[in-house]
Parts: C-alpha cells; structure tokens; sequence
C-alpha cells in the first residue's frame, strides 16, 4: 500500500513537471520568458523596425504631428509592457507606486511630444533618403521587449545636404515596434 502512495505520488509529480515545462511558464507566474510575457499587444506600430523608421522620416517630411505620434507607445502600452518590463529577463516585472507610475508616464509623454515638435520644426518639410541608422546606445533585451537604444540617422536632403537627426528608442515588442519616445538624451 505504501509502496503503491509513493508511486502514485511519483507519477503526479512526473505529469506536473512535464506540465510546466513543456508550457514554459507557470500560471501567474512573475517570470514568463518573453514570448509568453502577461502584457497585451502593441496596437500599430510597424512589423520590423526598417518599416518603423520610414513611417518616422515620412511623417517628419510631411510635418504631419499626428502621424508621428502614432509611431509612439501609448499610455496604456508604457503602463502596462514598457514600464513593468523594464527588468532583464527573467526577473519579476516592476512595480512602481501609481503615484510613480503617473509621474514617469506624464514625464515621457510631455518630453516625447515636444521633442517630436522638435524634430518636425528642425527637419520638417524636406525630402530625405536615410544613409545610416546607428543605436547609439546598442541593443538590449529586456524581460518583456527588445531596445533599440538612442535612434542616430545619418540622411541626405534632396539638395544633397547630410543631416544627422538624433531621437529616442525603439521597443520590438513580440515583433511589433513602436518608438518609446522621441527623448534623445
């Protein structure tokens, strides 16, 4: 009887180990690997981070703020993906009070659209063709996303003219990318 506990036993743990990981996270889990992170999708942004970049110089050239804005995070996306998963992978998400939460959102938000007015005012109204595209601060994996780390585009005006714009990062979030914000310090 005692031997047939032990094997019963035995078995239930074998069915559970092979479970969990055959799924690779376990329900509620504060670690997900990051195809599995509990966050919702990114909404528009683009499907590589070449198409993200041309929808960037398009809207500049066109001076158009709203097109713009579209390439960037919203707030719930910075809530609830770019800020609880601003850990390395592996590590439970962070958690910031609402106060926080709050202060750094409105922060970004305030910063990134004064510096797309920025960009739009410095570069707008000419056509460019991108020469370069340099990360100035390379590329990182972070629990929930990939980070393009401080976008350095060398372009060339149609009269032939360098121009070397400097903007923020670019989230890859399970392969939708979106700029965090147009910040470049």
């Amino acid at each position: 009887m005692k031997l047939a506990r032990i094997s019963f036993l035995a078995i239930v743990v074998c069915v559970a180990v092979v479970a969990v990981l055959g799924r690779g996270s376990v329900s509620g889990s504060l670690t997900a690997p990051h195809a599995m992170a509990p966050h919702p999708p990114l909404s528009g942004g683009a499907a590589s981070v070449d198409e993200l970049l041309g929808r960037f110089v398009a809207a500049i050239e066109a001076k158009d703020v709203a097109a713009l804005e579209a390439l960037r995070v919203d707030e719930t996306e910075y809530r609830k993906i770019i800020m609880p998963g601003s850990v390395k992978p592996g590590q439970p998400p962070q958690k910031l009070s609402a106060a926080a939460d709050q202060y750094f959102w409105e922060s970004l938000d305030t910063k990134s659209k004064y510096g797309g007015r920025a960009l739009i005012a410095g570069y707008g109204g000419r056509k460019y063709r991108v020469t370069d595209v340099t990360w100035k601060k390379g590329v990182g994996e972070w629990a929930w996303f990939r980070c393009y780390d401080r976008l350095q585009l060398t372009m060339v005006d149609e009269d032939g003219a360098e121009h070397v714009l400097e903007s923020g990062s670019v989230a890859d979030v399970d392969g939708r990318f979106k700029f965090i914000s147009f910040i470049r310090d």
